[in-house]
């Protein structure tokens, strides 16, 4: 395929599902667009961490404020279970909630979209996961109105219409949402996002540093998927230089309010723009990962510390499927590709992928982080379920998977 045909593509694009409320202070005007929704009773569904470091407060007072009658539902963990999403619903309905508020990283958000769905729709979370197209067609209601709001700069789930959620009966995870299957058609997308940075300003350096290397990866993928349009490009090429630029910068001081800022603008375009596009082979090995060692006994391996160990073994694979747009990741990365042949260009993407990977001094390998050698066949095997396989630019098999698992695991110098 070259240049010329990639952009003779026909394809659908969502933006205007959610409302974008973005800077320093919006968290204020939280109680304000709950009046606004007409809503009498909110629930809000977050972590233990939010309680425990007042951040809550940054919504709650609002609310209280314009005198919104909330309840508070804060058992949300890591890589969110589907039990977990089941008692929320059922919170949900009984306190017959009319607005749904996320507040957290990515698990809460993810959390509350599925319960903001799940409350309105019957049968199990799990009934909902995609795993071909015409399960896009599985919402049938509604979903309670649902506000996001992310206290990390990675996920970008606030911006799109997915949420990822950990079967608890084999340890996997489930792709749950889509886009809208018509204009106006249910969908799980919050129908407003308030990205606020002041938020994320106390968030300790290695949180910064993996959620920000997720949000690279959330472009890498959108960037170089089969699904990549030009609109979700621009996007992705404009983020990657934002991550490139920001991120160390965040990491090094995270009271850097304009870095702080730029990362969450990143973040939040990279949520947009995989939902236009769609995650790949990084994503499809982090999430297999998750579901292994995302709860414990194991150890709890972040998701955006996965796709940092991941990242610079799928773009080295990928590299040669599509040289121009990967010399390009090169370049927004920082590297000097100069008069470099087109596949040399290529493969300096992973060299910048690296240099920022060492900027925010990130674990290198799967055998560092407690992962057992013995379990790599299973998590090739759990990657080859992940609903994003088709979509990487060069094809994928358990081997592939299994080959790129032995080389992450004793990992890069």
């Amino acid at each position: 395929m070259n240049v010329i045909e990639r952009f003779r593509r026909s394809f659908p694009f969502n933006w205007g599902v959610t409302t974008i409320e973005f800077g320093a202070g919006k968290t204020q005007l939280t109680g304000k667009i709950v009046k606004a929704m007409k809503a009498k009773r909110v629930l809000v569904i977050t972590d233990p961490v939010m309680l425990k470091t007042g951040i809550i407060n940054s919504i709650m007072e609002p609310l209280k404020k314009e005198k919104i009658d909330s309840i508070i539902f804060s058992e949300v963990e890591p890589n969110p279970l589907d039990q977990i999403v089941e008692k929320g619903a059922a919170i949900a309905r009984a306190e017959k909630a009319g607005i749904i508020i996320g507040l957290g990283g990515g698990s809460s958000i993810d959390t509350a979209k599925a319960v903001s769905m799940l409350a309105a729709n019957p049968g199990s979370i799990r009934d909902y996961q995609i795993k071909e197209p015409f399960d896009f067609e599985k919402i049938k209601n509604h979903p309670i109105p649902l506000i996001a709001v992310p206290t990390t700069s990675g996920t970008g789930t606030e911006g799109n219409f997915w949420s990822i959620i950990t079967n608890t009966e084999n340890w996997s995870k489930m792709a749950i949402g889509g886009a809208p299957v018509f204009p106006g058609a249910p969908c799980i997308a919050a129908k407003v996002a308030i990205n606020d940075p002041l938020l994320t300003i106390s968030l300790p350096a290695f949180q910064t540093a993996s959620t920000g290397v997720d949000a690279f990866a959330h472009h890498y993928d959108a960037y170089t998927a089969n699904l990549s349009n030009p609109i979700s490009d621009a996007l992705s090429e404009y983020s990657i230089n934002l991550i490139q630029n920001y991120l160390p910068i965040a990491y090094a001081n995270g009271k850097d309010l304009e870095a702080r800022e730029m990362m969450m603008l990143a973040s939040l375009l990279g949520g947009i723009s995989f939902a236009n596009s769609d995650c790949s082979g990084v994503h499809c090995l982090a999430e297999a990962l998750g579901g292994m060692y995302g709860n414990p006994p194991k150890p709890v391996i972040a998701h955006g510390l996965a796709c940092s160990i991941f990242l610079p073994w799928m773009m080295e694979f990928n590299s040669m499927t599509d040289p121009v747009k990967h010399g390009n990741v090169a370049r927004l990365l920082g590297e000097n590709t100069g008069e470099l042949p087109l596949t040399d260009r290529a493969l300096k993407c992973v060299d910048g992928l690296k240099r920022l990977i060492r900027s925010v001094e990130l674990p290198r390998s799967l055998e560092s982080l407690g992962v057992k050698e013995g379990d790599l066949p299973a998590v090739a095997e759990r990657a080859t379920w992940n609903v994003s396989v088709e979509s990487n630019p060069r094809v994928l098999t358990y081997d592939v998977f299994l080959s790129i698992l032995k080389k992450a695991f004793k990992g890069w110098d």
